[in-house]
């Protein structure tokens, strides 16, 4: 099966602080892969670097292609912290609208086909009744299904989400995890994900890479994660 990503001898470092050394992994095309280690790992770094967003030496290809050549629009990425200024006046509609722009570019002029989109994906996404908020009156559990809805307007053939369960509640927590895996097994896009919590790993997915100390210290299935992870010290 071919790579969606592949990420080779990767390295993040600032003064004085080296981040990831050497990060080796590949996630196969259409399937759902984890990224787990402890906070301040450099998760997010490797997600962002992965989108273009973040600085580093070594070799990241995405669809076979080095990222500097890659198609960045076959990528959606989901931030760690999607909470929006109270204040804000942008609408829950214009925001998954921008999946459009990042798709076509911010000069195509919106059409009735890319409307078509963005009603879908708040359909899909359960989000019709705050289509007209502002992003600042809705809740954490409902800014983090505007972000996705965004990125499945975007129509991107690989997802990257950042803690999609950050800042959540328990009882949310499950519902949004519930909400990520039924899209995954109806579209099949290639996924990674960043999570330090271990419960948070939905059973869709099939591998996962635990990170330590700026490296993968194990790439493997996801059965007995809790018991491996203790092994190998991630947390």
């Amino acid at each position: 099966m071919s790579s969606a990503v592949e990420i080779q001898n990767l390295k993040i470092s600032f003064p004085k602080k080296q981040i990831l050394n050497g990060v080796n992994l590949s996630v196969n095309k259409g399937s759902f892969a984890a990224l787990i280690g402890a906070n301040g790992a450099g998760k997010s770094m490797l997600i962002k670097a992965v989108c273009g967003l973040q600085k580093f030496t070594g070799n990241i290809k995405i669809l076979g292609k080095d990222l500097k050549e890659a198609n960045k629009n076959l990528i959606g990425y989901a931030p760690q912290n999607n909470t929006a200024d109270k204040n804000s006046p942008v609408s829950v509609y214009q925001a998954v609208s921008v999946g459009r722009f990042a798709k076509n570019g911010i000069f195509k002029k919106f059409g009735e086909e890319d409307k078509k989109i963005v009603d879908n994906a708040i359909r899909i996404a359960q989000i019709e009744y705050i289509a007209a908020s502002p992003l600042g009156e809705i809740s954490g559990g409902e800014a983090q299904k505007v972000s996705i809805a965004r990125v499945l307007a975007q129509q991107p053939e690989i997802i990257l989400l950042d803690e999609p369960q950050a800042n959540l509640d328990p009882n949310s927590q499950k519902t949004f995890l519930n909400f990520i895996e039924k899209l995954y097994l109806s579209f099949k896009f290639t996924c990674l994900m960043v999570t330090h919590d271990i419960d948070m790993i939905p059973k869709c997915c099939e591998k996962v890479f635990m990170l330590k100390d700026g490296k993968i210290v194990l790439d493997t299935d996801n059965k007995d994660i809790k018991q491996k992870a203790r092994e190998y010290g991630i947390y």
